[in-house]
């Protein structure tokens, strides 16, 4: 009987999740002040399902991931959002949500899990990576919560290196990993502090805050404490699932689910001045000596490019519809701790 509880809890919380990402990112509106400033459109036909984005600025590129069904393949965009190439690895992951860069690595993270269902998630690393389109060795982290299975799409990477994972849910939490994981066994994730509901993606800010993205905002939290600092609202987005600091070091860049999906700039929080400039390609591949993959899909722009943002409904609507997703998110908390 225990069990079957337990199944209905995770079945209410997922369909909670559902139902709230949908109200967000269908109906909520971005609130006045937020820019609209695309820096780039992701063009290439493979792409349809841009779940994370991360900046390497060693090699002058953003990488990217279709969240399922694409296996060990990552993605390099040049900065107007072209594709340099592919980045493969002998891997079936299951849900993979979330990319990072911290040093030489190149960090995949495998945890998504909307059915709340998975007995362990993982972390793969690739060192050195380059958009050359070949199929290089990996390695990776295998995690455990210490408390039961959680959705997540956001894999951060503090200024120490050390991995921490934001979960996605009416009550998301941020849970570390141990200072140097284990290869060989099973790491527990331990809850360190709580997070916005239904966080998408996130990253580090060269200050050392943390910056989370949800269907409607980006939210800062410091990066010590984890304790909510600021909030920014979004451009409307039809599924907005991946936040990365531009290359530059001046914006943040949130994109979106979709084909031709485009990804807007935003001020860095807290650093006031407008949104940086749409940037510029940075021409060829750094490294000429490689089979480099084709290019972006010659059929890609001769699809249909999606309209401007919808424009501003109004602070009340805003403030009205926010009042519906609370309630939900009241109802699915309670459902969930329900005996």
């Amino acid at each position: 009987m225990a069990r079957g509880r337990g199944r209905s809890r995770s079945a209410f919380r997922g369909a909670g999740a559902v139902l709230l990402g949908l109200l967000l990112a269908g109906g909520l509106p971005a609130a006045a002040g937020a820019e609209d400033t695309v820096a780039f459109t992701i063009g290439d036909r493979r792409i349809t399902e841009s779940s994370g984005l991360a900046g390497d600025v060693a090699n002058g590129l953003y990488w990217t991931v279709n969240d399922s069904g694409d296996g060990g393949t990552v993605y390099g965009l040049e900065e107007d959002g072209r594709l340099r190439g592919t980045l493969n690895f002998r891997a079936q992951p299951t849900d993979v949500e979330a990319l990072a860069v911290a040093g030489n690595r190149l960090y995949v993270a495998d945890i998504g899990d909307n059915g709340a269902v998975r007995e362990q998630v993982s972390v793969y690393f690739l060192t050195n990576p380059r958009a050359t389109g070949l199929t290089v060795t990996y390695n990776s982290f295998d995690f455990r919560y210490e408390d039961g299975a959680h959705d997540a799409e956001t894999l951060l990477v503090d200024p120490d290196g050390r991995l921490l994972v934001v979960t996605k849910g009416a009550q998301g939490g941020v849970y570390r990993a141990p200072q140097a994981p284990s290869r060989s066994s099973t790491n527990e994730l331990r809850r360190v502090g709580d997070a916005p509901a239904l966080v998408t993606d996130g990253v580090f800010l060269p200050d050392g805050r943390i910056a989370l993205l949800t269907y409607g905002s980006v939210e800062v939290l410091d990066g010590d404490t984890y304790a909510p600092v600021s909030s920014t609202p979004i451009p409307r987005q039809p599924q907005a699932e991946s936040l990365a600091v531009s290359l530059d070091g001046t914006s943040l860049l949130v994109g979106s689910e979709g084909r031709r999906s485009r990804v807007y700039a935003l001020p860095l929080p807290g650093a006031g001045g407008e949104a940086a400039p749409a940037p510029t390609s940075t021409g060829a591949p750094s490294d000429d000596t490689t089979p480099v993959d084709p290019g972006e899909d010659p059929d890609a722009a001769a699809e249909e490019d999606p309209g401007p943002s919808a424009g501003r409904r109004g602070t009340l609507l805003a403030v009205g519809l926010a009042a519906v997703v609370a309630v939900v998110a009241g109802v699915v908390v309670g459902v969930v701790r329900s005996p």
